[in-house]
């Protein structure tokens, strides 16, 4: 147990370090201009491209954590991450070998397009069956790290209810094309929409095939209690909140001091929830629904404290807070971000109760 909390602590330490030093002193400019090598270099140098043998809750304040240093990183940084689960957990163990030690190790970045099979309704990206592979058309709305990212992970569906996952290269190859999505917050992050007019995935390239209606079964689950990033924009701000109080009697060390605790309780919430939806015990058909409800009323809860503790900051700091070089509105407007960010129905509504 010892061993284990160690290894936590210096897993969020590093990743602190990076956050403080690195990623937050030139946030202001990378929100708007593009992410310097140098980000992901110093996350590589501190062993962050990896989480093999770290405890779930070290992972989610280590996300945190860097979400409070620089969001556009994160972004692209995290999305890395999911590609990593979808190809350690591969069947494909060609595909597996040869491209995950480089992902682990943070040589190779990758990006994911497959929010859009979260949506009901024909496919927003059909596979069709072709000799040798698959066929892709439709458009994929929102990918992240175009012109970043070396390989991307791309979901589509077919006709029959089979979702396809396959590794297309990083500029996306014959039948792609992007057009580029004016964001008001990470536009450093290379989102974009991706068009598939026909382009064409070999059977060596595809990570798996398999029932749409499982894998959105389990995505609802993992999607549930939402990422911790808005938890580290929030103590990013609070932070920042003590450090413009004039005194200890200003308002705003009191509204720091106040959110501090109710970030605290946050993060116990969090823990207890992040652990009863990996039981398989409280994850029965009897109790599903009311776990995600519950899961799903804490992710509107943090994603309320990070609008109230970057609104606080705002009004601590007062006009300069607006300007572009300020971090104040830059936290404000990553916060109102992940209200959106990997919505699933269950968020949408209890964002919309919590109203």
């Amino acid at each position: 147990m010892q061993s284990s909390q160690a290894n936590a602590d210096d897993v969020i330490a590093r990743a602190t370090r990076v956050a403080d030093e690195v990623l937050f002193p030139q946030a202001q400019i990378v929100d708007r201009s593009t992410i310097p090598t140098g980000n992901f270099e110093a996350l590589r140098d501190a062993g962050l491209f990896s989480f093999a043998d770290v405890a779930p809750d070290a992972v989610r304040r280590t996300m945190a954590t860097i979400a409070g240093g620089c969001g556009a990183t994160f972004f692209v940084w995290v999305q890395h991450h999911g590609v990593v689960r979808n190809v350690a957990s591969s069947d494909n163990a060609a595909l597996r070998d040869a491209l995950l030690p480089s992902l682990l190790d943070g040589s190779i970045i990758a990006g994911t397009a497959f929010a859009h099979v979260r949506r009901a309704g024909s496919p927003a990206v059909r596979a069709t069956r072709v000799e040798g592979g698959w066929r892709l058309d439709g458009r994929a709305p929102w990918a992240t790290s175009w012109g970043i990212a070396e390989r991307f992970a791309v979901a589509s569906t077919t006709d029959d209810g089979r979702m396809v996952w396959a590794i297309l290269p990083g500029n996306g190859g014959p039948g792609v094309t992007t057009g580029p999505l004016d964001l008001p917050v990470f536009s450093a992050t290379g989102t974009v929409a991706i068009l598939f007019d026909g382009a064409e995935v070999v059977d060596a390239d595809v990570l798996a095939v398999i029932d749409a209606d499982d894998w959105r079964a389990a995505d609802r689950l993992r999607a549930a209690a939402g990422a911790p990033a808005v938890l580290g924009v929030a103590e990013r701000a609070i932070r920042l909140l003590r450090a413009a109080a004039r005194d200890a009697l200003d308002p705003a060390d009191a509204a720091a001091r106040r959110l501090d605790t109710e970030l605290a309780e946050r993060w116990r919430t969090d823990d207890d929830v992040t652990t009863r939806l990996a039981d398989p015990d409280e994850v029965s058909e009897r109790s599903l629904d009311a776990l995600i409800r519950t899961a799903s009323d804490h992710r509107a809860a943090c994603l309320d404290l990070g609008h109230r503790a970057t609104t606080a900051l705002l009004a601590a700091v007062g006009g300069g807070g607006m300007d572009l070089a300020h971090p104040a509105q830059r936290l404000a407007r990553e916060a109102a971000f992940y209200v959106i960010q990997a919505q699933t129905g269950d968020g949408r509504a209890a964002t919309l109760d919590s109203v």
